[in-house]
């Protein structure tokens, strides 16, 4: 079987071989994850690695120094399993999927929380793209309403390797002076140490792909084309600087765990903490330094609102 010329693709499969795979979408085109949240719906919450929802949350919590009574903004909420557990701590929270399907089974999930009188707390989720996240904000005068926004499991950043920038633009807009935006990306390192056969990766643009198999009604089986933008702590630490968060910590995590410190050859992904700086009573700019972070290590120490991956 011949291979293509090395000089007309950029992807390598788990062999280092030059490998022709499906370019992933433009921001002209439908995010890819449209289909797969039509096709998985209430289905979504099977996947394994939901079941730490609530270890997640309370790690999120202890990170952010969250109290009942602020408010979250979930990008890439998918059926809202954060949220619920954001609820169910008194928090109030706010969700926005680009997936209409999926933001119909968490608003359902979300009123059955409300009907078994789980605690109370404000709460809404809407259709929308993470990557025009921030003009959505100035546009219902919510930029700044939140005191943390943030977007996990690949849920809106990590799906589009042109617009991480906007996303995480969108995200800083969201939160208060002071607040703070976390993110969760694929380790750059991880995806490239693990390819599988099937899988391929693009050194040049750090873009991970795969075809997956998804179980959908009834049992059946379809294929999708998953498209995943990885990252290393340097280049987070600069995405975070070019919109002007503050670097509070990087380190390692997995679907579940958290709570990490420092950052391994092997972690699946990079949890990303990161903030707003403080303003002055005059609002004339940040009362205290930010806090950098050394690439490869860890620094010691909510709106309408998954522009294309799954959700988290």
């Amino acid at each position: 079987m011949s291979r293509p010329d090395p000089r007309t693709t950029s992807w390598r499969d788990h062999a280092d071989r030059p490998v022709v795979v499906p370019s992933p979408p433009t921001a002209e085109q439908p995010p890819f994850y449209l289909d797969i949240g039509a096709w998985q719906g209430r289905l979504y919450d099977r996947n394994a690695f939901t079941a730490g929802t609530a270890d997640e949350v309370d790690a999120l919590v202890e990170r952010t120094g969250l109290v009942p009574g602020q408010r979250v903004l979930d990008v890439g909420c998918g059926t809202g399993r954060h949220l619920r557990e954001l609820r169910r701590r008194g928090m109030d929270a706010v969700g926005i999927d680009v997936s209409p399907d999926l933001v119909r089974v968490a608003t359902e999930r979300l009123r059955e929380d409300e009907e078994a009188d789980r605690p109370r707390a404000d709460w809404e989720v809407v259709v929308g793209d993470a990557r025009h996240l921030a003009a959505t904000l100035r546009r219902a005068d919510l930029a700044g309403r939140f005191d943390v926004a943030w977007s996990l499991c690949h849920g809106g950043f990590g799906t589009d390797p042109e617009g991480e920038g906007d996303v995480l633009a969108g995200l800083a807009t969201a939160v208060r002076p002071g607040g703070h935006v976390v993110v969760t990306a694929f380790h750059t390192l991880f995806a490239a140490r693990h390819l599988v056969d099937g899988d391929a990766f693009d050194p040049q643009r750090l873009v991970h792909h795969q075809r997956s198999e998804v179980r959908g009604p009834d049992g059946e089986d379809r294929d999708f084309d998953l498209w995943t933008v990885t990252h290393t702590a340097r280049d987070l630490a600069h995405l975070a600087t070019q919109v002007d968060l503050e670097v509070v910590s990087i380190d390692g995590a997995e679907p579940g765990t958290y709570d990490r410190i420092g950052i391994g050859l092997d972690d699946p992904e990079l949890l990303a903490v990161l903030r707003r700086p403080p303003t002055t009573a005059s609002g004339a700019g940040p009362v205290d330094d930010a806090v950098s972070v050394d690439a490869g290590s860890s620094s010691a120490p909510a709106v309408p609102g998954r522009s294309g991956s799954a959700p988290g």
